[in-house]
């Protein structure tokens, strides 16, 4: 799945990628011929994540968060905002998707409430406009005398229930052996461990990541022992989950804005990339070959300790 975030007075797109094939590198036309385009909105799309049976995905806009039907090109919308929605993860169980907005906040959706169609909704909004302009009465006079009216309506979201960062989300990762906890950065660089079943603050901490105003991915491996990161220092860091503990740190040429881990731990080199990069540390004290992938300006890495 891809998005585009839209420019001007077009807004954005939700794309599928059909990977049935085998791709050709060396044709990059190839890749266009099987990107179809499922859904379009007038509105800025920031992010997007794709539900574990691979028949939704959820978009992130300026206003809320949409669900997309993959098979249909469906929308509709799940969660009204007003800050932007700059971060989203599935929890595993697909009931509950984190978004993490543009002001910090971190509000689980839980998408199986009632959910209204795009058209129902602007419509909607369009109404309350006119009726709030009539409802002097139940308005709030600011000290210059302007009239103060809450169109805003959360849907399907718990006030209560939300969390807070120090800036805004950038990355969210949602734990899939127990789906309570997920963890979640900020463009100030904090990186920070979070249980849906409390509201009071980080259970765990992760110092040393150097950011300011990047969209930087976090990546977690399939064991869910660490989490990785890349920061505007260049460097690429890796910390233990449960620990909290910095467990490898190394400076690159340039700043790794995203992160995978495989689906399982493979001891070989892709042989197709010709643009690779090794780096060892025993200090992980694994019993075998592993690694990630690093996407930055300079193109695609493979980062492999032996």
């Amino acid at each position: 799945m891809v998005t585009t975030l839209g420019s001007g007075d077009c807004g954005g797109s939700v794309y599928v990628q059909d990977f049935s094939e085998s791709l050709n590198f060396t044709g990059g036309a190839s890749l266009f011929l099987r990107t179809r385009r499922i859904a379009s909105l007038d509105r800025t799309i920031w992010t997007a994540d794709c539900h574990n049976n691979g028949t939704h995905a959820v978009v992130g806009t300026n206003i809320g968060a949409a669900l997309v039907n993959l098979e249909t090109g469906g929308t509709s919308w799940v969660y009204h905002s007003k800050s932007d929605i700059f971060s989203q993860q599935f929890v595993q169980s697909g009931n509950v998707v984190l978004c993490g907005h543009r002001n910090g906040a971190i509000v689980p959706v839980d998408i199986r409430q009632r959910q209204s169609s795009y058209l129902e909704n602007e419509t909607r909004n369009a109404r309350q406009t006119i009726r709030h302009s009539f409802r002097r009465n139940h308005a709030h006079r600011s000290k210059n005398g302007r009239i103060k009216t809450n169109r805003h309506v959360e849907m399907n979201a718990d006030p209560s229930s939300s969390f807070r960062m120090s800036s805004s989300v950038c990355s969210l990762v949602s734990l899939q052996s127990d789906d309570r906890y997920f963890i979640g950065s900020s463009m100030d660089g904090y990186i920070n461990l979070y249980d849906l079943r409390l509201q009071k603050g980080a259970v765990q901490t992760y110092r040393g990541h150097m950011n300011s105003h990047t969209h930087l991915q976090l990546g977690v491996d399939p064991s869910e022992t660490f989490v990785m990161s890349g920061g505007e220092d260049f460097g690429v860091r890796i910390w233990n989950i449960k620990t909290g503990k910095l467990l490898f740190g190394e400076l690159l040429t340039s700043v790794p804005t995203t992160v995978c881990w495989p689906l399982s731990f493979s001891s070989g080199m892709p042989g197709q990339l010709e643009r690779r990069t090794y780096l060892e540390n025993r200090s992980l004290d694994l019993n075998h070959n592993w690694g990630a992938w690093l996407g930055s300006e300079e193109g695609l890495f493979y980062m492999q300790w032996m």
